[in-house]
């Protein structure tokens, strides 16, 4: 606290704390000069006044009261004139302009300060109270020596007990107990100022980036507006969807600089649900966004029926600048105030990201950094991560590819989040590993043409202005199980560059009405970052001949087909459908799907060939004949299935792989498919 002997700082603000205080203080003496100028002498005349041989300051008055004389409840009168005008110190200006308090509060408060910060307070209160045992602060001793007192002061709606300005050793003995100043307002007083030690691990500050695109800067110009624009029917909040949990406290920290504040963030689910619990700590942080001054972000996200409720309370008793971040706007008959979204950055600013985030990374051109803005949407603080760890990686790269190390950060940053809804594989094969008829190849090589090539024919060439919706990519791949289909995507998500997702559509749909649409929101939301390959298995889940509206649910289950034909329509990657029953699929989906392929059940030619493809060049083999193992009428699922347990059999025998490990997988196989190995099928391999 300043020189460390209990004396307020230095410098012009010290100066006027001190003085404030030794005011306060001179009242006490004036107020003990009186009493002692009352009471008798032995020789029957007063004694000289405390003042009169320090030169205190002593207000005239009109005559004294004791305290039996105290009137209670409403305000008493002044009794002590005020003191003369001197040096204001601005944290006390502060507290009493903000809280609202009397110069009677006012000066209570400075007596307690003095308490602390003046080595002479503790003898002067015993002195002015005429008790050696009360060498303290009491609230008695204030209504007799402050001017203004009134008795309302201490009452606990109050702002010096509402906000915990001072605090009373003992709540049962109200004038007599000692009063003191909280510790946090007297370093506020003095002019140290930090969060209160109670919010710690609650709280946590949030700087805002020294910069962010134009299109947040808007967003958080909004977000300032709304709180300067409050009134009743718009409170000082502001909800904040949208995007992503950083980048919307990216945008709140933004606008909190912007308004002269600091900020810190909690999470909606540490408020409390104890109704007293949640009004201390709203409380508690209320003082603290006028001490410090700063706003609060609360990060609102899945919630519970009664975090749901404990945070719609918390919020709506707010009266400080605050935030709710969150994905959705929030349910909730209370005010909310301004809403604002995070934008959705356009290509330009995306290309100035990356750029600036990249800035001085060799062997990276501008037609580089444009392929990876075409392919991966990521907020301003990823595209800084990413370009971290490229700089970090490319010294001790063998061979320097500063595109090839930016695009795998891309990967790994986009990543995120999806990981949790479908299963990732990374791609591992190519055209040679795919075996389909030439027709379905060259759609397959079309549809890697309409990905690879979106950025120039939609933004370049102008087709994005001509068309605006129907951009996404999407296709239909159609047949039965072990013709390819997955194997097929894995293709072209590895000629892409892409990470593969497989979303099981049987696990995204829900019986209950409105959960499918918020699974594949995540779903694409998630994937939206990376444009990853997003193949939606077993689509017949979901899609089947749409059914007439006979109840609510045929009417939701309409409404699913719908929000997922519309998502993969303006999805920005690539969308794969996979069905076993395309026939039993509506005319109407049909014609939203860009492409389809069929994988029709491989021929006896295709099969031997799938079996050359599976079997290593490195295994030992004897007798091994793909054209006869291409007898078996499987697809090539089961084929890699029969190859690898056969192989497992020799291996077991410590033998070469032949074609009865080969005889005696079929059998397992077939028995998996609930069918019977036919003569015809293995003749002539054994």
């Amino acid at each position: 606290m300043g020189s460390g002997d209990g004396r307020p700082p230095g410098g012009a603000d010290g100066a006027a704390l001190a003085a404030a205080v030794r005011s306060v203080l001179a009242r006490l003496d004036a107020h003990a000069a009186r009493a002692r100028r009352k009471a008798p002498t032995g020789a029957g005349e007063p004694t000289a006044s405390a003042d009169e041989a320090t030169g205190a300051y002593e207000p005239t008055g009109t005559g004294e009261a004791t305290e039996a004389d105290e009137p209670t409840g409403a305000n008493k009168p002044n009794r002590t004139p005020a003191a003369p005008t001197l040096p204001t110190p601005p944290t006390l200006d502060t507290l009493t302009t903000c809280f609202g308090l009397t110069p009677f509060e006012r000066d209570i408060v400075l007596l307690t300060a003095a308490a602390e910060l003046d080595p002479t307070a503790d003898a002067r209160c015993a002195t002015a109270a005429g008790d050696p045992a009360r060498a303290y602060p009491t609230f008695s001793l204030a209504l007799a020596a402050l001017g203004e007192p009134h008795w309302t002061a201490l009452t606990p709606v109050a702002p010096l007990r509402r906000w915990r300005l001072i605090e009373l050793a003992d709540e049962t003995r109200l004038t007599t107990t000692r009063l003191r100043l909280d510790e946090r307002i007297l370093h506020f007083l003095v002019g140290s100022p930090y969060l209160d030690a109670r919010l710690h691990g609650l709280l946590r500050r949030t700087t805002a980036p020294e910069t962010l695109p134009p299109s947040y800067e808007v967003a958080a110009h909004r977000v300032a507006a709304g709180w300067a624009g409050a009134g009743p029917d718009a409170p000082l909040r502001v909800e904040l969807v949208g995007g992503d949990l950083r980048t919307r406290a990216d945008i709140a920290a933004a606008a909190a600089r912007r308004s002269g504040l600091g900020l810190y963030s909690m999470a909606a689910e540490d408020i409390p649900a104890d109704a007293a619990d949640r009004d201390r700590l709203a409380r508690l942080w209320q003082r603290e966004a006028v001490l410090l001054p700063a706003a609060l972000l609360i990060e609102a996200g899945e919630l519970d029926r009664e975090q749901h409720a404990a945070a719609d309370a918390f919020i709506a008793g707010a009266a400080v600048p605050l935030v709710v971040s969150a994905p959705e706007p929030r349910r909730t008959g209370r005010p909310r105030g301004e809403r604002v979204t995070v934008p959705k950055l356009s290509d330009e600013e995306q290309l100035g990201l990356w750029t600036t985030a990249f800035a001085g990374v060799p062997g990276l051109s501008t037609r580089q950094l444009a392929s990876l803005v075409a392919q991966f949407q990521l907020p301003p603080h990823v595209v800084r991560s990413a370009a971290a760890t490229v700089r970090r990686d490319l010294p001790s790269a063998g061979t320097p590819d500063a595109f090839g190390l930016a695009w795998q950060a891309g990967l790994t940053e986009a990543r995120m989040g999806l990981d949790e809804l479908g299963r990732r594989i990374e791609p591992r094969t190519g055209w040679d590993d795919l075996v389909l008829a030439d027709r379905q190849l060259r759609i397959l090589q079309e549809v890697v043409a309409h990905v690879r090539q979106r950025s120039t024919v939609y933004r370049d060439w102008g087709f994005a202005e001509t068309l605006r919706s129907g951009l996404g990519v999407t296709a239909l791949f159609a047949g039965g199980s072990g013709t390819g289909k997955t194997l097929a995507a894995e293709v072209m998500a590895k000629e892409l560059g892409l990470d593969l997702f497989i979303i099981d559509l049987s696990q995204v749909v829900s019986k209950y009405i409105g959960e499918t649409e918020k699974n594949l929101s995540k779903v694409f939301d998630a994937a939206e970052r990376g444009g990853a390959l997003l193949l939606f298995d077993e689509a017949d889940a979901l899609f089947g001949k749409r059914s007439e509206v006979k109840d609510s649910h045929d009417r939701y289950a309409n409404l699913e087909v719908s929000y997922l034909l519309m998502r993969m329509e303006a999805y920005r990657g690539l969308a794969v459908l996979t069905t076993n029953m395309k026939k039993a699929l509506d005319s109407a989906f049909m014609r939203r799907i860009r492409f389809v392929v069929d994988f029709p059940f491989p021929g006896e030619r295709e099969r031997s060939e799938i079996w050359r493809r599976v079997l290593p060049a490195r295994a030992p083999m004897k007798g091994i004949d793909p054209a006869l193992l291409a007898q078996l009428t499987v697809a090539g699922g089961s084929i890699r299935n029969i190859a690898l347990s056969g192989a497992f059999l020799a291996a077991e025998e410590d033998d070469h792989l032949q074609m009865r490990h080969m005889l005696a997988a079929a059998r397992t196989e077939y028995l998996k498919l609930e069918r019977s190995l036919t003569p015809s099928e293995v003749h002539g391999w054994v």
